[in-house]
């Protein structure tokens, strides 16, 4: 039975994001683009940036780190307009609510974009 960091790569390979050597958007009006940013070889950032008063704000900003062998992503840090959570605040330490929570949102998040047809090759 997949655990849900399996469902969260599934979920990144079918949007195309590991094809991502540096940066892309997908655009699907009337939705907030989607902004996929490779940080590293096994980190990606995916960002839904919104103009409010002439300002872009990233609501939300996940960075995930993959591990293509195991097939497996995991999210290490949140961000939007009003807060940021971080899953390894210090080296060697985990903040396993903040782990659950986060994962669980973008096991959810991925569900809603994927719905309203955020994928690259189309």
């Amino acid at each position: 039975m997949e655990d849900i960091y399996q469902k969260i790569y599934g979920k990144l390979n079918r949007m195309g994001v590991f094809d991502v050597r540096q940066y892309a958007v997908i655009e699907k009006p009337p939705y907030t683009p989607l902004c996929i940013d490779r940080i590293a070889d096994d980190c990606y950032a995916l960002s839904q940036n919104r103009v409010d008063d002439g300002f872009v704000i990233a609501d939300p900003d996940v960075e995930i780190r993959i591990d293509h062998k195991n097939k497996i992503a995991e999210p290490l840090s949140y961000q939007d307009r009003s807060v940021r959570k971080i899953v390894y605040p210090k080296p060697g330490l985990v903040n396993l609510k903040v782990k659950n929570e986060l994962a669980s949102f973008l096991d959810r998040w991925l569900d809603d974009l994927l719905s309203q047809g955020f994928i690259r090759h189309q």
